[in-house]
């Protein structure tokens, strides 16, 4: 019984050794994509930076370290992307606002229905604006939580 203990207690450290040894290499082409979509974020190219850090997370499940900093890059692309859906998204809700405040509500003693229209897309652009003002703050909460972590 001593000598299966034995070698079960041997392979079980000759497993580990493998384990650390394979994970090691794994971390340099994982950097390198990390690299990539940080490039790529630099670019503003969001989507192809968030698909190369998912394909990161996929193929390099032993990578640890890198993906840790995956994770923050990752959260920066989304608020990147948020951020500039505001900035693109309040011009256009200021113009409908303006529009709006400058229609009559009645009419020639009628009911003016483009009025009510307007009112009604403003309101929906607003709540989409809501939205997307609440996704900027989430991950900037998230980084900061994410970066107390580590």
């Amino acid at each position: 019984m001593k000598k299966n203990a034995r070698l079960y207690l041997l392979l079980a450290v000759a497993a580990m050794f493998s384990c650390t040894a394979k994970d090691e290499p794994a971390d340099a082409p994982a950097a390198a994509m990390l690299s990539e979509a940080r490039t790529l974020l630099e670019q503003k190219d969001y989507s192809a930076a968030r698909d190369t850090i998912l394909s990161l997370r996929q193929r390099y499940p032993q990578a640890l370290e890198v993906r840790r900093a995956a994770i923050l890059t990752l959260d920066s692309v989304e608020l990147l992307e948020a951020r500039d859906s505001v900035a693109a998204y309040e011009p256009q809700l200021n113009a409908a606002r303006d529009a709006f405040h400058q229609m009559p509500p009645r009419l020639n003693g009628k009911t003016n229905d483009a009025y009510y229209e307007q009112q009604r897309l403003v309101m929906a652009m607003d709540q989409r604006y809501d939205e997307l003002c609440a996704k900027v703050k989430f991950f900037l909460r998230k980084i900061d939580i994410d970066k107390h972590a580590n």
